[in-house]
């Protein structure tokens, strides 16, 4: 038996990103006849495609030119090496060992960044400039592109899908190899000042106490018990203990789990996860509050970016409670979430 052939993939899945004119179309289509974006793509292409000559018809103009490209490289090369005059013999150099070798602290003091007062490299950042209040509300990028501070260096703006947050970026090889990258928050939500005050906080941990802030676990507060002159049974008093949605403003996307067994258990709540969606409008706003929890941000910062529904009744926007803003997030995990999200709440 031939077990090559045998484990062989012959399908497959294969991403691809649309532009806009083409994400237009697709999107109408969807919303004209309910055919889903993929499907209509599969079949445009098994309608045009018959045999592989039908895809070398669109690669060859690009194989061409990558190809010339590659021939004028050549040529240059050819130049340079023509050009270069045959070195003369040198006497052969005796190499001394040196059995002292440098601590990682000691190694990044002799580097020109890496250091508490330039604790990144921006020579290679095409993106930078001085951070002011003005500039940090009127600046765009493209999603996961960085802008950096020329200002106060190790500090940057990293743009998302539905916005944009500060962050500390630090070198310390003793910490990590690689470059650290530490959210500092949503730049609607706090001043540049703050972001500043919190990033020189970030640099202490990091070159100072010589510790990682992303894997330093916060306490998260939680709000005093209210005294009782009325006992009441143990169960009772530990559901309202959960259904105060308040204390969890300071949770994000990597507390899932501890969320799951928060609210797991809350029946109000699991109901409202299997009831239909009002519209589509409905539908639309309980996705995007998950994609926007799935950037990192908390609870609290969420609640900022949601509002209430229009109604008949209700024109102007208003902000969402903690307890709406809960129940939203875990039906939309219920419907549109991960088979890893879905596991956190047992759906």
């Amino acid at each position: 038996m031939d077990f090559d052939n045998k484990k062989k993939k012959v399908s497959g899945n294969v991403n691809v990103v649309c532009g806009a004119d083409l994400w237009q179309d697709l999107h109408e289509l969807h919303q004209e006849f309910g055919i889903n974006k993929s499907d209509i793509l599969n079949n445009f292409i098994h309608h045009h495609y018959k045999t592989k000559d039908d895809f070398m018809k669109v690669l060859a103009p690009v194989i061409r030119t990558r190809l010339e490209r590659q021939i004028a490289d050549l040529k240059k090369l050819e130049g340079k090496v023509d050009s270069i005059q045959p070195v003369p013999e040198q006497p052969k150099k005796v190499y001394v060992i040196n059995n002292n070798v440098e601590s990682k602290q000691e190694a990044n003091r002799s580097q020109d960044f890496g250091s508490i007062d330039n604790p990144v490299s921006l020579e290679r950042s095409a993106h930078k400039c001085e951070f002011t209040d003005k500039s940090v509300t009127m600046v765009q990028g493209e999603i996961d592109s960085w802008l950096h501070d020329t200002k106060t260096k190790g500090l940057a703006i990293r743009f998302k899908k539905h916005g944009k947050s500060y962050y500390t970026r630090a070198k310390n090889t003793a910490i990590s190899n690689s470059t650290l990258r530490i959210r500092i928050g949503d730049t609607k939500l706090m001043t540049l000042d703050e972001a500043r005050q919190k990033h020189a906080q970030h640099l202490h941990t990091i070159y100072v106490e010589g510790r990682n802030p992303n894997k330093i676990v916060p306490k998260k507060s939680k709000a005093e018990k209210p005294v009782q002159v009325d006992k009441t049974p143990k169960a009772e008093e530990d559901s309202t203990e959960l259904l105060d949605f308040a204390n969890l403003r300071a949770y994000t996307i990597d507390d899932i789990h501890i969320l799951g067994r928060l609210l797991g258990n809350i029946d109000p709540l699991l109901n409202n996860c299997m009831t239909k969606f009002h519209n589509a409008l409905s539908k639309e706003t309980h996705r995007q509050c998950l994609d926007m929890f799935r950037d990192g941000i908390t609870i609290a910062e969420l609640r900022q970016k949601s509002f209430k529904l229009h109604t008949q009744y209700r024109d102007d926007p208003v902000t969402v409670s903690y307890q709406m803003l809960v129940y939203r997030l875990a039906k939309a995990i219920y419907n549109f979430g991960t088979k890893a999200e879905k596991e956190a709440f047992n759906f």
